[in-house]
């Protein structure tokens, strides 16, 4: 493990976010094992991301991929330190982060994730930050909810993680194509060369503070790139559902039926637990909204990702043929 914070740099790929990216590094500066380094990997930010990325000591890099696997893989190609260390310009890193994501790096593992706390302002930000610290809102993901315990996983989160530069240069890096699901599939390839674990002592804050239209196109993305790169696992159970049930139409609708009624009174339960939790009616609707806002989005993204995939696949072999 890294003996001291030499060894790290910090690498924060933006873009467009001025709001965000100021708190995120007077965090990521406060650290109690501060770092070698900060690279902010910008995507031609068309705000005032640079202006105010300029008042800390930050290494400033623009990248052309126009992705954020392209913004992380520029960052560790710029990197100095033996570790590298990832979170995004919309985290606010707890002081004792990078500590304990490096405590947590023993021999053995090739890459430590932390946990992530969900948050948000107004009824809606409040609402998205809630559900996606839920199994129902997140598929019991590392990279969407907090865990207790330490535990080995097959992947953990781009914005808060920590590597070995030479493992992550050894398996090729990220996948500067990838907009989204890069760090998964990252990940996947990373699981050949050893563990990955997640501890719960090393916390970011994740800013959900964004409107509905923004939070349905963000769950389609996650659920278009999971189908395209076909990451089988917890999360495809839901879009994996609904084609079941609207088949079951044309045999048994009392399946369908009791599909979406089973469905509507867990949204309920849902809504009723946040409300009280919240001590907040008004959360025993918007609650339910959020959920089937995520669910669509996400189902939708994730047949359509996966229909591309399938297609691509075929174009694939059918050219093979002539060839």
């Amino acid at each position: 493990m890294p003996t001291d914070s030499r060894k790290i740099s910090v690498v924060i790929p933006v873009k467009n976010g001025e709001d965000t990216i100021g708190d995120c590094l007077a965090a990521v500066f406060s650290q109690t094992l501060p770092p070698l380094e900060v690279i902010v990997v910008d995507g031609y930010s068309t705000d005032r991301t640079f202006e105010v990325a300029s008042k800390f000591p930050v290494k400033f890099i623009y990248e052309d991929y126009g992705t954020v696997g392209g913004a992380r893989q520029v960052g560790l190609e710029n990197a100095k330190g033996e570790y590298v260390a990832f979170t995004d310009a919309d985290c606010i890193p707890e002081r004792d982060w990078l500590e304990n994501l490096v405590k947590a790096f023993e021999d053995g593992y090739v890459g430590v994730g932390g946990g992530i706390k969900h948050i948000g302002k107004g009824l809606w930000g409040n609402s998205m930050a809630f559900i996606m610290d839920t199994f129902l809102g997140s598929g019991n993901s590392v990279q969407g909810r907090l865990f207790r315990n330490k535990r080995v996983v097959k992947s953990i989160s781009g914005c808060n993680s920590l590597y070995r530069k030479k493992d992550l240069m050894e398996v090729g890096g990220f996948n500067v194509n990838l907009s989204i699901n890069e760090d998964t599939e990252l990940n996947t390839r990373l699981s050949r060369l050893g563990s990955l674990l997640y501890t719960p002592d090393a916390i970011v804050l994740h800013n959900q503070d964004r409107g509905l239209k923004d939070f349905a196109q963000r769950m389609y993305q996650f659920g278009y790139g999971r189908g395209k790169l076909r990451l089988w696992d917890l999360q495809c159970v839901p879009p994996s559902i609904i084609p079941v049930l609207l088949f079951s139409l044309l045999f048994t609708p009392w399946l369908f039926l009791g599909g979406i009624i089973l469905y509507c009174v867990v949204l309920v339960v849902m809504g009723l637990r946040a409300a009280w939790f919240k001590r907040d009616i008004k959360y025993m609707f918007s609650i339910p909204i959020v959920y089937l806002i995520e669910h669509l989005s996400y189902s939708i993204g994730f047949w359509r990702g996966l229909f591309t995939s399938l297609k691509g696949k075929f174009d694939e072999n059918h050219y093979n043929c002539f060839t």
